[in-house]
């Protein structure tokens, strides 16, 4: 982005923008500093500052990509991963590499028998626990040999034991590839965690959003997501 183009977003000149970049002139007016996260698609949390009904508007307008970050996947709560996908219709994708979280909460077995029996279609795609990524992952996070495979093996076990209550609107599905991310979908609304190498699922960040307020975000995951499902194979108990 250009200073042109972001004090356009802001309604600064492109001479102010500069001033506040290099420290010119101090960023010290909370107004400014939610005009500035408003215009970089930035939660207003990250400035340290507390949500706004201005920024709330700005959501609903859809006025570009609208994202609300969390430096670390630990910082979501169980509750918020699960509103996302509690009152799916259409659409419910659980993808990253164990997703043993959703696998061990008690309240998901309900949630995906509620999903599917509106019709809903639930997707799980998971990594293979016989790939030998898995034993590199180990490596790479500093876990004793088989400690992934045997995480996803047991996720794996309790999503087949779902998948008997939601019948045929729920499929699983493994892939052998090195895992890039984690994609936790219900209709339009999203939870992605990009896997950086060599850091644990937890330390990672994590980005929430939805198809209205951060469209090109949602396509392009989405777009990842069934590439990937298309090169995996079903997996059966």
């Amino acid at each position: 982005m250009t200073l042109v183009e972001l004090g356009h977003l802001t309604g600064y000149s492109a001479a102010q923008v500069s001033r506040f970049e290099r420290g010119i002139a101090p960023l010290t007016d909370i107004s400014v500093l939610r005009r500035f996260a408003v215009a970089l698609g930035t939660a207003p949390q990250a400035f340290g500052l507390a949500a706004s009904q201005h920024d709330a508007d700005h959501l609903a307008a859809g006025e570009g990509d609208r994202v609300r970050p969390y430096a670390d996947r630990g910082l979501v709560t169980r509750q918020q991963w699960n509103s996302v996908i509690r009152d799916a219709s259409t659409e419910l994708w659980l993808y990253g590499m164990a997703e043993f979280g959703y696998a061990s909460d008690d309240a998901v077995p309900g949630i995906l028998a509620r999903t599917a029996r509106r019709g809903c279609r639930v997707r799980i795609l998971l990594l293979n626990p016989d790939s030998p990524i898995a034993e590199v992952i180990d490596r790479d996070e500093g876990h004793s040999p088989g400690t992934l495979a045997t995480r996803v093996a047991a996720a794996l076990a309790r999503f087949g034991q779902m998948r008997r209550a939601c019948g045929n609107r729920m499929r699983i599905r493994v892939y052998d590839e090195y895992p890039t991310v984690s994609v936790v979908r219900g209709d339009g609304a999203m939870l992605v965690t990009p896997y950086p190498r060599f850091f644990i699922g937890s330390n990672s960040p994590t980005f929430e959003f939805r198809a209205d307020h951060a469209p090109r975000m949602f396509t392009r995951y989405a777009r990842h997501f069934e590439s990937t499902w298309k090169l995996a194979k079903d997996w059966h108990q």
